[in-house]
C-alpha cells in the first residue's frame, strides 16, 4: 500500500492483510501529522538516523474472541520517538498523546490513496514511557474485527418436531 502524507512523505506498507493496512496506515498518518512530520522509519533504524524521528515496528497481535460471526485481533504497537534530548523526545511523544486523546481516541481510517473513508477506529489504550536517553515510547492498542470465513449452506425452510410443524 502506498501512503502519502500532507507533508509530501510517502510510505510503502507491504503486509498482505486488508484491515490492518488501513488501521496501521491511519495510525501512522495521525502520529506523523500530530508530531509535525518527524523522519519516519518502518523496518530498521540506521546507525546514523535523523532526529527528530519516529520508528514504527510491526505490531504485536493477539487473538480475542468477538462474536459468533467474527473474531478480534488485538494490535499492540510500540512507537518510538527520538530527538536530540530526552526532554524533546518526551515533548514529541506528548504532542501525539494529547492529539489522540483529544480525538476521544478515534482515528479516521484512510484508503490506499490516503483519503479518509468516513470510518473510525478506537484506540483502547495509550501510554507513554521513557525507554532510553533521547527516546520515548508511545504504546497504542486497538482491536480489529474480522468476519469468519463461512461456507455457503442451504437454509432450512421447514422444521418438524415429533411430526408437528414449527
Amino acid at each position: 500500500m502506498k501512503l502519502s502524507f500532507s507533508n509530501g512523505l510517502t510510505a510503502i506498507l507491504v503486509r498482505g492483510g486488508h484491515m490492518l493496512e488501513k488501521e496501521f496506515a491511519a495510525v501512522i498518518r495521525v502520529i506523523l501529522d500530530s508530531a509535525g512530520s518527524p523522519a519516519p522509519y518502518y523496518h530498521n533504524i540506521p546507525e546514523s538516523f535523523i532526529v527528530p524521528s519516529v520508528f514504527f515496528p510491526s505490531p504485536e497481535i493477539e487473538f480475542k474472541p468477538d462474536t459468533l460471526s467474527s473474531y478480534g485481533s488485538e494490535y499492540i504497537l510500540y512507537v518510538n520517538f527520538f530527538h536530540s534530548t530526552t526532554e524533546l523526545a518526551y515533548e514529541l511523544a506528548m504532542l501525539v498523546y494529547h492529539d489522540i486523546v483529544r480525538r476521544r481516541r478515534l482515528i479516521p481510517l484512510i484508503d490506499s490513496n490516503g483519503k479518509k473513508t468516513g470510518e473510525l477506529m478506537r484506540i483502547n489504550n495509550i501510554n507513554i514511557k521513557k525507554v532510553d536517553e533521547c527516546a520515548y515510547q508511545l504504546q497504542l492498542d486497538w482491536i480489529s474485527r474480522t468476519p469468519y470465513t463461512c461456507e455457503e449452506a442451504e437454509l432450512v425452510e421447514l422444521f418438524y418436531i415429533n411430526g408437528g410443524k414449527l
